[in-house]
């Protein structure tokens, strides 16, 4: 197998890391947070639509499972913004849980776990982290800061301190290839519903939009 980036758009609004990356369920945009803001952009241009300032900052962010939804926390407030008419319709308190360093994917039956020693361990959907893993995963040569599984369940990519962002194999349960496409730590990515484009953001604020082909 055989992995390629294509470089479409390179944008650097943020001034500090980039925390969280998601692409929305219909492909047309994708959101970025840092600590000090959140963006909306154009996936198939990357300009920006929307912006979110906060002097008190923002701790997490996701899309919501409706499609037509883009949730936020300030100040331990949910903000639910509606991407359907471009206004904020709720406000609720409480807490967003932030997927860094972990995640799963519920076709493969699987979830990952990065680790400051640079290795990911690969564990079965519904197994407690104190069963050994199903396999373990070396090659980063710094600490995991971001996982997210390919659509397809068959790739799992990651971002690293070691500026790199790695594919891997998860039935061959071995690396596929290494990018270094970043000149700072990896720190956010994330795949379009369609597998065809993959985001990554930076510790200095750069993202960048990839055609992803394999």
């Amino acid at each position: 197998m055989n992995i390629t980036l294509k470089l479409k758009s390179e944008i650097h609004d943020h001034q500090h890391a980039v925390r969280e990356i998601g692409v929305a369920r219909d492909g047309k945009l994708f959101f970025t947070r840092s600590d000090e803001m959140l963006l909306l952009y154009d996936l198939a241009t990357g300009s920006k639509m929307k912006g979110f300032y906060d002097s008190a900052g923002y701790s997490a962010a996701m899309l919501g499972s409706d499609g037509r939804s883009l949730m936020y926390v300030s100040e331990d407030r949910i903000h639910s913004f509606d991407l359907t008419c471009w206004q904020e319709r709720m406000l609720l308190f409480g807490e967003l849980r932030e997927l860094r360093d972990t995640d799963a994917h519920v076709g493969a039956g699987l979830w990952a776990v990065g680790s400051q020693d640079g290795s990911i361990s690969v564990r079965k959907l519904g197994s407690d982290e104190d069963e050994p893993p199903e396999f373990v995963l070396q090659g980063h040569t710094g600490y995991v800061e971001y996982l997210t599984f390919h659509p397809s369940g068959k790739i799992l990519a990651s971002g690293s301190s070691d500026r790199t962002i790695r594919f891997w194999d998860v039935a061959g349960r071995q690396e596929i290839s290494a990018h270094k496409v970043h000149d700072d730590f990896v720190t956010a990515i994330a795949f379009s519903p369609d597998g065809t484009i993959i985001v990554s953001g930076d510790y200095s604020g750069r993202v960048k939009v990839w055609e992803f082909h394999m």
